[in-house]
């Protein structure tokens, strides 16, 4: 996630929702466990007006994206919801099928006043769009990388007796590995964070 602070100076941040749904059914004959990620995405823009990037920069500071970790330039937020089959065979319980869905939504600024943009001005703000869209989309490769590990593992879990201790530990392998794949989030942030102070965009508002 982009964000905006006060000061108008750009930071790297993530911000999600994070909703899990977790079912457990009980089967009696053997299956063959596989397990499924499936992701969708949709994209929100959030209106920006002004024609020079004076302009621009100071309207996404007073309407920035409001999110849980703040006022942001673009973001990415999530829910997802995590189906789990299971069977009991010789006193052991074991995940027949697992399927996992990711349901993403990307906000962007839009300028309004696009028109009355100069063609440098023009060129440089779509340059700045651009990099943020990539950089959320980036967001998405990381989880969606992060589900399809864990979401093969957790396929493999087996216990001993009740299936409902299978249950919880699904549970708890997936808010761990969601804490290891948040902290990838955060390192990539400050790996991309120079590289937006870099844009013309970025330079241009400050003359």
């Amino acid at each position: 996630m982009i964000e905006t602070s006060s000061r108008l100076r750009s930071l790297l941040r993530f911000a999600t929702i994070f909703c899990l749904l977790l079912a457990v059914i009980g089967t009696t004959g053997p299956q063959t466990a596989f397990a499924e990620l499936r992701y969708t995405t949709s994209y929100r823009e959030n209106p920006i007006r002004g024609a020079t990037p004076a302009q621009l920069w100071r309207n996404m500071g007073r309407h920035p994206i409001i999110d849980g970790d703040g006022p942001a330039l673009a973001n990415i937020t999530h829910d997802h919801k995590l189906m789990v089959r299971t069977e009991k065979a010789a006193g052991v319980c074991r995940v027949s099928g697992l399927d996992f869905s990711w349901n993403f939504v990307i906000t962007l600024p839009k300028a309004v006043d696009e028109a009355a943009m100069n063609r440098k001005t023009r060129a440089m703000w779509r340059e700045f769009v651009s990099y943020l869209k990539h950089h959320e989309e980036h967001h998405r490769m990381i989880f969606l990388a992060c589900g399809r590990s864990f979401v093969a593992k957790a396929e493999t879990f087996t216990i001993p007796g009740s299936c409902l201790g299978l249950k919880r530990k699904v549970t708890r392998f997936v808010d761990e590995q969601y804490d290891v794949c948040m902290t990838k989030q955060h390192a990539f942030d400050r790996r991309d964070r120079s590289a937006l102070t870099k844009l013309a965009f970025h330079r241009a508002h400050k003359k």
